[in-house]
């Protein structure tokens, strides 16, 4: 009898993390975030409210249901100073960046219509690539199944704001008129890896679950601000979020 109520036990605890880690968020946004000096100004960023990333600008009193069409600039990089993308080969970089405008690029055309050329209806979408950290899948997996390691790295996630072993992502992005280069909006985000074992076997997961958060946040923000109906959040536990 006794030996049954420990395999039951023993198999409600398994059950139990198993339900937890695929529940668990696939990337959060990071405590702080180094600025690799991709906008003029940073005095005018302040820190980002709930849905906003950490240093946010909007333009106040602007006409956002103005704007039918988008120029998405290609993605750069620009590095901060200690980034991984130094020790990254050119090859590596360049497919950041097309795997972050392919997601931009998906996430915008929905409502915008994208375009070439400036417009007194088209706003200029520019996103720089400044930080990336890839997983490190072995301890990464081993710290999300055994609950003693799985302790050990959400003690770190309350230290220093992030799960132990996890994937990063940090970048900058603005929007400016297209014909007067007013700038209406500018930020600056860092995204860590959540602990799920979805994606875990992937070094470069939490990276890409970031790309594709703040593409569908990009669109989220546009659309609340338009006041257009059905505006749908991002929601990074959501498996079926993939385009």
């Amino acid at each position: 009898m006794q030996v049954c109520v420990l395999r039951l036990i023993k198999r409600f605890v398994v059950l139990t993390m198993f339900l937890l880690m695929i529940g668990c968020a696939r990337t959060y946004q990071a405590r702080h975030i180094e600025i690799a000096g991709f906008h003029d100004d940073y005095s005018l960023l302040k820190e980002g409210g709930e849905d906003e990333a950490l240093l946010s600008y909007w333009r106040k009193n602007v006409n956002w249901r103005a704007y039918k069409k988008i120029i998405l600039e290609p993605v750069i990089v620009k590095k901060t100073k200690g980034s991984d993308l130094f020790e990254m080969t050119h090859a590596e970089n360049y497919r950041l960046c097309e795997l972050l405008g392919y997601r931009l690029q998906e996430a915008l055309k929905t409502r915008f219509k994208l375009v070439n050329k400036p417009g007194p209806d088209t706003m200029r979408v520019e996103y720089a690539i400044t930080d990336v950290e890839t997983s490190i899948v072995l301890l990464d997996m081993f710290s999300s199944v055994y609950p003693s390691a799985r302790a050990t790295s959400g003690l770190h996630h309350l230290v220093f704001g992030s799960e132990a072993f996890v994937g990063q992502a940090s970048v900058e992005g603005k929007i400016t008129d297209s014909t007067t280069g007013e700038l209406l909006m500018a930020s600056a985000d860092s995204r860590t890896g959540g602990k799920t074992l979805i994606g875990s076997t992937n070094e470069w997961d939490d990276v890409e679950e970031a790309y594709k958060f703040w593409a569908l946040q990009l669109d989220y923000q546009l659309c609340v601000r338009q006041g257009r109906p059905s505006c749908q959040k991002p929601n990074p536990e959501q498996d079926g979020w993939f385009f």
